[in-house]
């Protein structure tokens, strides 16, 4: 196995979990992506937010 096609396959298997996720996150009402990026987003140039949105 040549070091390109291990580094496509964990392409492949990243990219399946990510859609795996979503799926998931959509099947009870969540974007966790979305939520993922929310959380670590600072809430202005100020800082960090005091309360979860």
């Amino acid at each position: 196995m040549k070091k390109s096609d291990r580094i496509i396959g964990g392409l492949a298997l990243l990219s399946a979990a990510i859609i795996a996720i979503k799926l998931a996150g959509s099947m009870f009402g969540y974007d966790l992506i979305q939520m993922t990026v929310d959380a670590t987003r600072p809430a202005d140039a100020g800082g960090w937010p005091t309360a979860a949105n």
